[in-house]
């Protein structure tokens, strides 16, 4: 009995700790969660909260550190301030040359249009085309000079010496290729970045002016459109 009355009593002090009595509400520290983070003095759920499902914005700068975005009418990409299209930087990946540099639109679309078009002796159209046929073609319809003459060794003679140091979009590029002196057998349309245009063996493509076989055989630049 005297068992049974001790037990009754530590019954009774333990009902009244803190360990037996339900959780309270405080919705005081709740409401006050931001005042505690700015202060320093945060409560523990505010901070968990706080944590696990609102990133803070350096959390969402570092997620999200790409310069462009897609432009939402899907035209393009853009960057923060200025929207670019999607030939701009398939060109600009193929000179290796700033997007913003590429400027001339048509110039885009007719390189878009014209790229890998196989290379055909005396062709002038899609199902082949050779180097001059190219010239004449790119500068009529970019530039709209139609009085460049047909053949790559006329082009150079009806054209302005540029020296390489001072090429600039739109001038021709010219070449010799048969092993014989320096008699012009091959001419591209100068870009940017010593990159050029043209229809070689290979078909309409990108060549760079420093590699070794177009470094070789440079003869010179001329300057069709002032």
């Amino acid at each position: 009995m005297k068992n049974q009355f001790i037990l009754l009593l530590l019954l009774i002090n333990l009902s009244a700790c803190e360990v037996f009595r339900p959780a309270t509400r405080r919705t005081d520290n709740l409401s006050a969660g931001t005042n505690d983070q700015t202060s320093g003095n945060q409560s523990e759920l505010s901070f968990i909260r706080n944590i696990s499902t609102e990133p803070t914005g350096s959390e969402i700068k570092t997620a999200d550190r790409s310069p462009y975005k897609t432009v939402s009418s899907g035209t393009g990409i853009s960057t923060e301030n200025e929207p670019y299209d999607p030939l701009q930087f398939k060109f600009a990946i193929l000179t290796n040359s700033p997007v913003e540099e590429l400027t001339n639109r048509r110039l885009l679309a007719f390189m878009d249009k014209w790229y890998g078009v196989p290379y055909h002796w005396g062709g002038n159209s899609k199902d082949g085309i050779d180097c001059s046929a190219f010239t004449c073609q790119l500068v009529s319809d970019v530039y709209h000079v139609n009085q460049l003459p047909r053949m790559s060794a006329d082009q150079y003679k009806a054209t302005r010496r540029v020296p390489k140091k001072d090429l600039r979009e739109g001038d021709l590029v010219f070449f010799h290729t048969m092993g014989r002196g320096q008699r012009v057998t091959h001419v591209g349309v100068y870009l940017y970045n010593n990159r050029f245009v043209h229809a070689s063996i290979a078909g309409v493509e990108i060549s760079d002016l420093g590699q070794g076989y177009y470094f070789h055989h440079y003869v010179g630049a001329g300057r069709v459109i002032e």
